[in-house]
């Protein structure tokens, strides 16, 4: 999923506390992330999206997958 993003401080801030997340647990859900971030579900699964594309976090870490 691509979006614009209005505020580049956000979605790296994001990005930030997502691999900060997933590197200190195990078994990780958009739902967990959207609530340690205390973001919308669409812009953390759009992130890790990201940066499952780029290859910072594999994509077995999650419970759930991603919904698309």
């Amino acid at each position: 999923m691509k979006i614009k993003w209005r505020n580049e401080n956000l979605r790296i801030e994001l990005k930030m506390n997502i691999l900060d997340y997933v590197n200190s647990n195990e078994n990780i859900s958009i739902t967990n992330l959207a609530d340690y971030t205390n973001q919308e579900y669409l812009l953390v699964a759009a992130v890790v999206d990201e940066l499952i594309d780029e290859g910072l976090i594999p994509s077995k870490s999650f419970v759930n997958n991603l919904p698309w």
